[in-house]
């Protein structure tokens, strides 16, 4: 892909994760908006719906060759795809909480995002990056921290609220990591935690059981600060299973079996 089309494609990402969210801004504001339950603690609102239905006619006005793949809807093949969810964080979202984004991605090959951009508008923060052009929020560069003794790390850990047979094992890590760090977090954002940690505000992320929507975006903003993603299949639940660092903690995870 030449560099300009890439460019191109993050400055259409930007404005489109700009509007998105002011919509879905709008609708929780005004309460425009029903929730639903897909599973267990597993949760969609009509705002959710609807905001990738205007992200996706967006997309297919200016890309209509483009492939798409978001959370709520059925996925459209095409030459390379957008990876969207359309409110990462829905129940914070229904809940009045901040930490909630839309996360906007465009792939060429599965797996690897070429382009990145997440916006959480109650929180004014526009986080993007596209591959080999750095990362950023609200225009200025991001990196991330620079801690690389485990015991001083701030990290997230989300326990496997939706998978409780997977609570024991899980909790074994957890107990682990929280012994051998300075403290824990949990955001309820997946986007947002990764674009933490590419601004160097926490240093790692170890969750269970996501969609691949849920950090797309996020995995080229945190790469291009410096940072570190690896995912793999969850045999249990056949989700993705999440290790995000400033990559100077790898080595830590990996001397204790944690991932």
């Amino acid at each position: 892909m030449l560099e300009d089309s890439l460019s191109q494609r993050l400055e259409f990402a930007k404005e489109l994760a700009l509007k998105a969210g002011q919509f879905a801004l709008n609708k929780r504001q005004n309460q425009d908006f029903h929730i639903s339950q897909k599973g267990l603690n597993d949760f969609v609102t009509t705002a959710d719906k609807e905001t990738e239905q205007l992200i996706f006619d967006s997309i297919k006005a200016k890309y209509p060759k483009d492939g798409f793949f978001g959370e709520e809807s059925d996925s459209v093949d095409g030459e390379g795809r957008w990876v969207v969810d359309p409110i990462d964080g829905t129940t914070n979202y229904f809940r009045n909480l901040s930490n909630w984004a839309v996360s906007i991605a465009y792939e060429k090959e599965e797996g690897k995002p070429l382009v990145g951009v997440i916006y959480a508008p109650s929180l004014e923060a526009l986080f993007y990056a596209s591959k080999d052009g750095g990362a950023f929020k609200n225009g200025k560069e991001i990196k991330v921290s620079n801690i690389d003794d485990f015991k001083y790390s701030i990290n997230v850990c989300v326990p496997p609220h939706r998978y409780k047979d997977l609570y024991s094992d899980y909790m074994e890590k957890f107990i682990l990591i929280g012994n051998s760090s300075s403290d824990l977090r949990s955001y309820g954002s997946c986007a947002l935690e990764l674009s933490y940690i590419a601004s160097g505000s926490i240093d790692s992320y170890y969750e269970l059981c996501l969609g691949y929507y849920d950090f797309a975006a996020g995995k080229i903003i945190l790469e291009e600060a410096g940072g570190s993603l690896i995912y793999k299949t969850n045999e249990a639940t056949g989700r993705l299973d999440l290790l995000a660092t400033n990559s100077k903690l790898n080595d830590w995870y990996k001397k204790n079996k944690i991932f």
